[in-house]
C-alpha cells in the first residue's frame, strides 16, 4: 500500500468518526470528503434488514440498519513505466 492510499484511509476514517452517522447526507459527505482527500469519493450505503416475528409465528416489523459504508477512491499505478493511471479502490467501513 502506497503512503497516498494510506493517507487518504487515514482521512475518510477520522472524518466518518466525527460526524453522525444516524442522519448521514451523501452530498455533504462527499464535498467534505473533496476537500480532505482531494477528490469526490463514490459513496455506497450499505443496509441489513432483520424481519421481527410475532409471536403467533407471523410476519411483524423489518428493520433496515445501516451496517457500513463503502467508499470508492482514486490513487494513481505506475501500469506502463512512466505512465500513472488511476486505479480506483474501494475500502468498507463498518459502523458500530
Amino acid at each position: 500500500m502506497d503512503n497516498l492510499q494510506q493517507f487518504k484511509e487515514k482521512q475518510i476514517n477520522t472524518y466518518l468518526s466525527s460526524i453522525d452517522l444516524t442522519n448521514i447526507n451523501i452530498k455533504q459527505v462527499q464535498t467534505d470528503l473533496k476537500t480532505l482527500i482531494g477528490e469526490e469519493p463514490a459513496i455506497k450505503l450499505n443496509y441489513i434488514n432483520e424481519n421481527i416475528l410475532n409471536e403467533d409465528g407471523s410476519k411483524g416489523n423489518q428493520i433496515e440498519k445501516l451496517d457500513s459504508i463503502s467508499i470508492t477512491f482514486t490513487i494513481n499505478k505506475e501500469l506502463i513505466p512512466g505512465q500513472e493511471f488511476p486505479f480506483p479502490i474501494t475500502k468498507k467501513y463498518l459502523i458500530d
